[in-house]
Order: C-alpha cells, then sequence, then structure tokens
C-alpha cells in the first residue's frame, strides 16, 4: 500500500527539487506522438453523432448570467460538444487545433469515456468525427467495470483521464503532475457547462467508481493513464441513436500503437503509479450520487454569481472563443503579452472565478489548503507588487514595480531570440502555492494528485475569466520554484505549486472556425 511518504518524495521531486534532480526540459516537436490519436478500442465506424451547431445555442447568453435552455434534443450530447469542442485552426500556428480548454503544448491528453442511460456499449468522445464512438470491448469488460459504471435511468456517467504517453518524453515524470492539471481544467469545464445548461452533476475523485474507470480505460487499448475523475450528470436522457460514422480517423493504427506501448515502459512513467494508486485505494469509499450505494454529493456551483456588466457583457459563445493560453508566430516558441489596463471588474471576476469551491469531498479538503497571491500590473488601478487573497479580499504585502520582470527571470522558457515570454507585460499574474508536507501528511497520499487537480479546476476558471475581458489566461509549472519562492516571500514550508499569467496578446491572427 502507497505511504504519504512514497508520495510525497515523489512530489518533491516534481516540484522543490526538480530544479535541482533533473535537467531542463528540451521538447523536439518533431518527434511524432499519440496526441490525437484515439484508443485502439475508439476507432470502430459506429457511434452517436453530437448535435451539429451546438455553440450557436450560446449566442444569445450573456456572460456571466445568461444560461442556456435544457429542452431540445440530445441534452447530452450539446453539454459534451460544448464543454469539450475543438475551436479554431491557426494557420501560422504548430499547435493542435485550439479547444475550449488550455493544454501543454495543445496535446490534449485528456480523454472523455461516456457510459449513457441505457447504452449496450460505452461510447469514446471523438472531437474530430463530432460524435461518441462505439467502444470495441469484450465481454468482461462490459459485465466487470461498465457494469460498475453504469448510471441510473436518465443519468450519463462521464470518465475524464489523462494518458500520459501523448505528452512528451522529455517531461518524464512531470507527465503525472500535468495530466492530473489538466484532468482538473476538463473537470472544471464540464461542471461549468452542466451548470449553463441547467444540469446537476456529482463527482467522484478517489475510491470505487474511480478504479471502475481506471479499468475501463485500460481495457481500450495500449497506454498509460492517470487516475480518473468520475461525473454524473443527471437527467440528461438518452443520447442520440447509434449511427454509421464516417470511417476517417477510424481503423488501425499499428505505428501509434507501438509508440504507446512503448512509451508506457518508460521508467518514469513506472513511478507515477505511486501516486496514482492511492486515488484508486483510498480506504474511504467516495461514489458520486447515481452510482449504487453512497452519499449523495452535491458540486455547488461552477461559476461564480457575478453581477451583469453595465451594458450586458458577451455572448457565452464569444467567451469561449476567447479563451488562450496565448501564443507566437512560427518558427517562435513561448507566448507574448503587450502591456493593458483593466478596470476592477476584470479584478473582481478573476478572483471570484479562482476561489469557486471545489466539489464537495476529497477534492474541496485540499483546495481549502492552498494559497493565492497576486501580482497586478495595470489591473484596477493597484500598485504594482504582490498581494495576498483570502475571501476574494486583497491584502497588499509588498509593492515592488520590478516584480513581473524579476519572475519573468525565473520563468522555465525565458525570452530569448527564438523565444518569447510575455511575463514582464502580464495585467497578472496569480500563483497557487501550497505546503506539500502538511498535504500529504494530513490528508493522506491521495492529496497531491488532488492538488493538481483543484489547480486545473481554479486555472480554466481564470481563463474564463480572462476570456471575458478579452485576455488569455496561461496556466505554467515552468519556472525555478526557489527563485519564485523568494520573490513572493513564501513561508519555508510552502510551494509554489502553478502559476497562471493573464494578459493581452501581442499577437493574433485570423482562424478557421472548426465549431460544427
Amino acid at each position: 500500500m502507497t505511504t504519504s511518504t512514497d508520495v510525497l518524495r515523489f512530489a518533491l521531486r516534481q516540484g522543490p527539487l526538480r530544479g535541482l534532480l533533473h535537467t531542463p526540459v528540451e521538447v523536439d516537436e518533431r518527434v511524432p506522438t499519440t496526441a490525437l490519436l484515439p484508443p485502439a478500442a475508439a476507432r470502430t465506424d459506429r457511434g452517436r453523432p453530437l448535435p451539429s451547431t451546438a455553440h450557436t445555442l450560446s449566442a444569445g447568453a450573456e456572460y456571466p448570467a445568461g444560461r442556456l435552455s435544457p429542452d431540445g434534443p440530445d441534452l447530452l450530447g450539446r453539454v459534451l460538444a460544448t464543454a469539450f469542442g475543438v475551436l479554431r485552426r491557426e494557420p501560422s500556428n504548430p499547435a493542435n487545433d485550439h479547444r475550449v480548454t488550455a493544454s501543454v503544448r495543445s496535446k490534449f491528453p485528456v480523454h472523455v469515456l461516456v457510459v449513457p442511460p441505457g447504452a449496450d456499449h460505452p461510447g469514446y468522445l471523438d472531437p474530430y468525427r463530432h460524435a461518441l464512438v462505439d467502444l470495441a470491448l469484450d465481454a468482461p469488460v462490459l459485465a466487470g467495470p461498465v457494469a460498475a459504471l453504469r448510471p441510473a435511468a436518465g443519468d450519463a456517467v462521464v470518465l475524464l483521464a489523462a494518458r500520459h504517453t501523448d505528452l512528451p518524453t522529455a517531461y518524464g515524470a512531470l507527465r503525472c503532475a500535468l495530466g492530473d492539471l489538466e484532468t482538473g481544467i476538463q473537470l472544471r469545464s464540464l461542471l461549468v457547462t452542466a451548470e449553463l445548461f441547467g444540469v446537476r452533476a456529482s463527482v467522484a475523485t478517489t475510491g470505487p467508481a474511480v478504479s471502475a474507470a481506471a479499468e475501463l480505460n485500460a481495457a481500450t487499448g495500449p497506454g498509460s493513464w492517470g487516475a480518473p475523475v468520475v461525473v454524473v450528470l443527471h437527467g440528461v436522457g438518452a443520447p442520440a441513436g447509434s449511427a454509421d460514422l464516417d470511417p476517417a480517423g477510424g481503423g488501425a493504427d499499428a505505428a501509434g500503437d507501438e509508440r504507446l506501448r512503448v512509451e508506457s515502459l518508460h521508467p518514469s512513467l513506472a513511478e507515477c503509479a505511486v501516486a496514482i494508486r492511492p486515488r484508486l485505494e483510498r480506504p474511504r469509499p467516495e461514489r458520486p450520487h447515481g452510482l449504487g450505494p453512497g452519499p449523495a454529493e452535491t458540486t455547488g456551483p461552477a461559476i461564480p454569481a457575478l453581477p451583469a456588466p453595465p451594458g450586458g457583457g458577451p455572448g457565452w459563445e464569444r467567451v469561449w472563443w476567447n479563451r488562450s493560453a496565448g501564443r507566437v508566430p512560427a518558427p517562435l516558441s513561448g507566448f507574448s503579452a503587450r502591456p493593458v489596463t483593466r478596470g476592477e471588474d476584470c479584478l473582481r471576476d478573476l478572483l471570484a472565478w479562482s476561489a469557486v469551491p471545489a466539489p464537495d469531498g476529497p477534492l474541496r479538503e485540499v483546495a481549502e489548503r492552498v494559497r493565492l497571491t497576486l501580482v497586478p500590473q495595470g489591473l484596477a488601478g493597484l500598485p504594482v507588487g504582490r498581494y495576498g487573497v483570502s475571501d476574494g479580499r486583497l491584502t497588499a504585502r509588498a509593492l515592488d514595480p520590478t516584480l513581473p520582470r524579476r519572475i519573468e527571470q525565473g520563468f522555465g522558457y525565458p525570452l530569448s531570440a527564438t523565444n518569447d515570454c510575455g511575463v514582464r507585460h502580464a495585467l497578472a499574474v496569480l500563483v497557487l502555492s501550497a505546503d506539500l508536507g502538511s498535504i500529504v501528511r494530513d490528508l493522506g497520499p491521495a492529496a497531491w494528485g488532488l492538488l493538481q487537480v483543484w489547480c486545473g479546476w481554479a486555472a480554466h476558471g481564470v481563463s474564463l475569466a480572462a476570456a471575458a475581458h478579452d485576455l488569455f489566461a496561461r496556466p505554467a509549472r515552468s519556472y525555478d520554484e526557489h527563485h519564485l519562492s523568494a520573490l513572493l516571500d513564501l513561508p519555508r514550508q510552502e510551494s509554489p505549486v502553478l502559476l497562471l499569467v493573464c494578459g493581452k496578446s501581442r499577437y493574433t491572427e485570423p482562424a478557421l472556425d472548426l465549431r460544427t
């Protein structure tokens, strides 16, 4: 059984000791990845098409208080298409197509499986085939983990899990933290969309349902998977009926499957098991309401209660379209920014979205141990410096007009002839920090992975708030922990876990709309 000491040792190697024990990450983008390869079992030619033009339904609902109508056919399909869809292709961007959610190097390692109500087979959400593709699974899997995850009448179960092998090998064991981070991002996106459509949800991040979901992921084909998050969407009804799909994207991919098999044996991924296992074996059972016996769990709101802007806000469709982590044109790497100013309404939104509580249970217990520090620059008239954030209120800790530039000096991808770095021009830098030792010792070995999930939850909220104000928000773990801790004067036992850079991109270009 994994102990807290085992997990803490792993956590420190991915955090404060990373710069001392590991060489800097250098990724060769020419090396093939499996980023867009569906699992082997998800390449059939049958499935349930998602509704077309789902995004147009949100055009009339204004941010932040507007809501979408749940009425109409295939509510489940509309929620899935809105929460996880492909948005646009940017001609000079070498990264994969832009989606609703942020992702490391646009690899999108989190895959979505769905067990619809009354369905004989679960489906795989394929955003390019715009369908829930029927999974080809053996009978024992259908009678085992799939049966354990079968929802109550009218409900649907959504499984979110990161396939570590989709991220570049150079990231090593850090792929575990990044996978959990992106799982949290996808969880927030799903629950925000569910709330917009008036759909109630329940969540499990540890325990028997998560263990069954892990078995199902493993049965879909080769690959190394992180711990899943299981979400029950209540009352969404049956999806569209199964039909023949365009076979493009289906079929065999022997080379891709071989890459998945080989990469799954990489020693760094064997290390990740120590952080994954506790969420599958947690002694206190946690099952989302709607999956058999267990406590009824409420998620609470995923969207903060914010006043409507004078004259109305942008439509939710525009907020999703604006969502960006920043970029630069090829052949550069990194992200650009230019100095801008924003008012108190932007500050209020950023803080409110970052503070929305996680779903009740172990994830919320971890979230309550995380501290937020804000470094504004041109935001709401605040002097540049570092501010503590508590219950939505700011406390000035120290004023320093050079702080954004000094933070940039410790960024993992500094300014150079081939890389841009926009931290020095950021409108705001938000830093999530925590005492890793006390979290793992007090809350158990599952807490470190849940800490990454919570950071993803908060990061996606900040990215939506930024998008509503025509800004980008870039989640990052590429920084020197010791340098950043010293600049922010964090307590000795506390480490920065995630940095979020918000600003206005210096570079834009026309984009091809891929929304269906």
